[in-house]
């Protein structure tokens, strides 16, 4: 009785053992999505790999290794929320480059001024993106101000996608 009792705790300590795995993969993926959905890069401390031969070796107490993954994703919606503004501003450059791209190539087509069904969408979008790009210098000088005063606010460089903003 006393083997059957110890194989049913070593199979539920193994149960246990997957499931916080699996917890923790969990975790991990939320961690991933949200700096990747900002453009920053998260913590290389606890890679699934390793966290998983850490809690398969009984090196690291799940819990903790958990506590740990929250406190990362509580400090990467921290760091979402102050970099917010800039992020905002270099989407909109981003998006001003893609209608200023596109300009550029509507401008080469010789057909752009037949008649057709969306000829007239494609003149409004024209009007519109000529607006965009116009404004393209005044989007850089905020962006590169609100990057400065983020900078200088936090006392780190803005990375975006592991490159600082001079690159970009």
């Amino acid at each position: 009785m006393i083997e059957k009792d110890s194989a049913e705790v070593d199979r539920l300590a193994k149960l246990k053992a997957s499931r916080m795995k699996e917890l923790v993969f969990k975790k991990r993926s939320e961690l991933e999505e949200i700096c990747r959905l900002t453009h920053i890069e998260p913590d290389p401390s606890i890679v699934a790999e390793k966290a998983s031969a850490l809690i398969d070796s009984g090196l690291v107490d799940p819990f903790e290794l958990l506590a740990k993954i929250e406190e990362q994703i509580i400090k990467a919606k921290n760091e979402v929320l102050s970099r917010k503004e800039v992020t905002d501003r270099i989407d909109k450059w981003f998006a001003a480059c893609e209608e200023e791209n596109w300009l550029d190539k509507y401008n080469q087509d010789d057909n752009r001024y037949s008649v057709g069904q969306c000829n007239h969408i494609n003149l409004k979008r024209a009007e519109h993106a000529r607006i965009t790009i116009g404004k393209i210098p005044a989007i850089v000088d905020n962006l590169i101000n609100k990057t400065l005063a983020w900078e200088d606010e936090k006392k780190t460089y803005f990375l975006y996608d592991r490159a600082s903003f001079e690159v970009l």
